[in-house]
């Protein structure tokens, strides 16, 4: 399920692993505390915004 749906109580299925704090910011590759499930139209705003 997708991490920030579910935060707002709607049941999406995740279809993509993201990293919450990303690579190129000091995030972890693989540490699994670094890591989220999200749908794919959450993935694309988190990531818009983080351009």
């Amino acid at each position: 399920m997708c991490e920030e749906c579910l935060r707002q109580d709607k049941l999406i299925k995740a279809q993509m692993v993201d990293h919450i704090k990303p690579i190129n910011k000091g995030g972890s590759k693989l540490d699994i505390d670094n890591l989220q499930s999200l749908c794919n139209r959450c993935h694309a705003l988190k990531s818009a915004k983080e351009k």
